[in-house]
């Protein structure tokens, strides 16, 4: 059986692809927007220079194909073309807000390079196709108070192979829902309290955590990073493996039909106390919970800003579980695409996957956002970024990357970690070196 949710595969989802060109052997095929920020007004004309090269060498024949998409669904345009001593320009544009992505295919021998690059038109604008259902709020604190009469059973073990002279580091556990547990890293600053705290959630898989997971705790913050998961952060890897075929096989579609057994049930629990343990400690500032995370983690930032107005700053990167009911409406849904893939019960997932959509948890959020999409992603389309962008009713602001798919822009990476210190500290601080695994 593949191992799809393995942490190898999560990797591989993440590296950071800038460069609009994509290399086969000593291939190149590129696929460049006129406006550098792929921002554009409706009714304005987007144009896609495409060309190749052989090392450094243009290539000047051969044909590829090409195709004009809303977001990799709706299809606007399409065809064949030659290269020649000029890039060919592909033109295209929408009457309505939305993500149009230029994607060109070209063969070469037993090697196929796809590449792509997107034109955002009034993104802004997007509007989500989730609504939020009548007793979206209710169900959600109702878990809590579920989550309340299971007493915290904290269990803290300290290690000493990666606590320093900046901070201490334990490895975390406490009790959830349904029997279950949170489990984590937790790093505490050596220096006097009290401190701001910061959660990071994790990028989607099945995979042992590190300490460096927490290693803000070095820059002043109480830190913890928790796993989706009930098992434990630090186990061989080959037990990860075997529950990534077993038992976490596919564990984003687990019970997805029922909201009150959908596996992301106990992991938005699980934040809630990972959130409460925090703002519980004498030594938290009082003021400040920064809650960041990638792809499954940027949607679980989402979320738990939406979850407990105590966040004070969200960094989302590229967020998961966005606009779940996308697909019912001809347009993209977020990652895991839980509609995509139970046709024979479409109704009853999209009934209970609303209660589990970021889009709804940020309508409720206070607090300023910090959001990074790529206007190539296929696993989190931009258009269900956006869909959960354009609800937070708080300072916010969104960066855009016209070639970025499901992935990492060292410009996001650079500014959040200013950002985040901005927000706690409300001024410059030098960013000193961070060791955050990814």
């Amino acid at each position: 059986m593949t191992t799809y949710y393995r942490r190898s595969a999560c990797l591989t989802v993440l590296l950071v692809l800038i460069a609009g060109s994509l290399q086969a052997a000593d291939i190149s095929i590129t696929v460049a927007v006129d406006r550098e920020d792929g921002m554009y007004s409706v009714g304005d004309e987007a144009k896609f220079a495409i060309y190749a090269k052989r090392g450094d060498t243009p290539v000047t024949s051969g044909e590829f194909a090409w195709s004009l998409t809303v977001d990799g669904v709706a299809k606007v345009s399409s065809g064949t073309a030659e290269f020649g001593k000029k890039p060919v320009v592909v033109k295209g544009s929408l009457d309505e807000p939305g993500i149009l992505r230029c994607t060109a295919i070209y063969t070469d021998g037993d090697q196929t390079l796809v590449k792509a690059a997107g034109a955002a038109f009034d993104p802004t604008q997007i509007q989500p196709t989730a609504t939020e259902p009548f007793d979206f709020a209710k169900f959600w604190q109702g878990n809590r108070e579920k989550l309340l009469q299971v007493p915290v059973d904290l269990k803290l073990a300290k290690s000493a192979q990666h606590s320093d002279a900046g901070m201490t580091v334990y490895k975390i556990s406490m009790a959830n829902i349904k029997n279950s547990r949170v489990y984590g890293w937790l790093a505490v600053p050596t220096s006097p309290g009290p401190h701001p705290a910061m959660l990071t959630v994790p990028y989607a898989g099945v995979y042992p955590q590190t300490p460096g997971w927490v290693s803000w705790g070095r820059r002043g913050f109480i830190a913890m990073a928790i796993s989706v998961h009930d098992y434990d952060v630090d186990m061989p890897q080959e037990k990860y493996d075997e529950l990534a075929d077993g038992a976490l096989w596919r564990y984003p579609f687990k019970g997805m039909r029922h909201r009150r057994g959908y596996y992301f049930q106990r992991t938005f629990t699980g934040c809630m106390r990972a959130m409460d343990y925090l703002t519980s400690r004498p030594d938290w500032d009082g003021k400040n919970l920064v809650v960041t995370g990638s792809s499954q983690g940027g949607g679980l930032s989402l979320i738990c800003a939406g979850l407990d107005n105590r966040v004070s700053a969200i960094a989302a990167n590229v967020p998961a579980l966005c606009d779940h009911s996308g697909l019912l409406q001809g347009r993209a849904s977020g990652w895991p695409g839980l509609l995509r893939f139970d046709e024979a019960h479409r109704d009853k997932t999209a009934e209970a996957a609303a209660y589990y959509d970021a889009v709804n948890f940020a309508r409720y959020i206070q607090c300023p956002s910090l959001i990074a999409v790529g206007l190539v992603d296929t696993t989190c389309p931009p258009t269900t970024v956006y869909s959960a962008y354009n609800v937070i009713n708080a300072p916010k602001e969104i960066m855009a990357f016209p070639y970025m798919g499901h992935s990492s822009d060292p410009k996001y990476n650079a500014y959040r970690e200013q950002w985040i210190l901005d927000q706690v500290f409300g001024k410059r601080v030098a960013p000193g070196k961070m060791s955050v695994s990814r």
